[in-house]
């Protein structure tokens, strides 16, 4: 297992990560609106970024499909 620590400008990332989540609590109370804009602002993100990743996948799984079809068809000719 990795362990990775990121750290900006000398704050760990956690630390950062709470002051934010105390922001956006104290913006919630004030500004619901502007926290669902943004919310669903990362929610399509990630969604676009699941979504490319499975797209991938999928290109990959069809790539070594043809490729194994190919082969096959080269095989069976050979064999004639």
């Amino acid at each position: 297992m990795v362990k990775i620590d990121i750290s900006i400008e000398g704050e760990n990332l956690s630390e950062i990560a709470t002051e934010l989540t105390k922001i956006l609590g104290e913006a919630l109370k004030t500004n619901r609106p502007l926290i669902r804009e943004i919310l669903k602002a990362f929610g399509e993100e990630a969604i676009s970024v699941l979504m490319e990743r499975k797209m991938l996948e999928r290109g990959a799984k069809l790539y070594r499909e043809i490729i194994e079809e190919i082969n096959w068809q080269y095989k069976e000719e050979k064999s004639k």
